[in-house]
């Protein structure tokens, strides 16, 4: 079996833009579609995974395997099945199609 055959979901990245408000000074953040469709398997991280993790991935809770891709330089999240995912994190998983693995935290 490849990998490829266990991306069973698909996922957007989505950019972040910041916008000022001109009377009040107030950012808002404006979130663009950076790339759509991404063929990926979403993982709940285990709550020992968790916790013998570096302090930066224990607030983890998800891991999102994808293929390797150039990702956005500034802010951006993933959305799945309408859900929102902060990105805490990555790593290069190499190998001959080049994967990678996504650190996710829940959006609220």
């Amino acid at each position: 079996m490849s990998f490829k055959t266990l991306l069973n979901k698909t996922c957007t990245i989505k950019s972040a833009s910041y916008q000022t408000q001109e009377n009040s000074g107030q950012q808002n953040i404006i979130y663009t579609d950076f790339a759509v469709n991404i063929p990926c398997r979403l993982r709940t991280r285990q709550v020992s995974e968790r916790r013998y993790s570096s302090p930066a991935y224990q607030k983890a809770t998800h891991a999102l395997y994808l293929t390797e891709r150039s990702l956005p330089q500034n802010d951006f999240c993933i959305v799945i099945d309408g859900k929102n995912y902060n990105v805490v994190g990555s790593l290069s998983l190499g190998g001959a199609g080049r994967y990678q693995c996504l650190y996710l935290e829940r959006a609220i």
